[in-house]
């Protein structure tokens, strides 16, 4: 880590601000960071990262909701 000096315009520090106020954030640090990575680097793709692509997650979730609906039908669900 290395530690930096930053001075903020007031809108910027006033949604900092809030973003900590509703505990998104634990501190300023961490949403700078958070902000700065998304912004250069680009938010990680969970596809990427598991080596799927958005299609085939589709494709898996209709099917499994199918199973859900048929089960559902059959009355092997347990109504909550």
């Amino acid at each position: 880590m290395v530690a930096k000096h930053i001075t903020l315009t007031n809108p910027v520090a006033d949604i900092i601000e809030a973003e900590i106020s509703a505990g998104r954030y634990k501190d300023v640090s961490s949403a700078i960071n958070d902000a700065a990575w998304n912004y250069f680097i680009g938010a990680p793709s969970p596809f990427t990262e598991y080596g799927v692509t958005p299609e085939q997650v589709e494709k898996s979730a209709a099917k499994d909701l199918l199973e859900i609906k048929a089960d559902r039908e059959e009355g092997k669900l347990i109504p909550l």
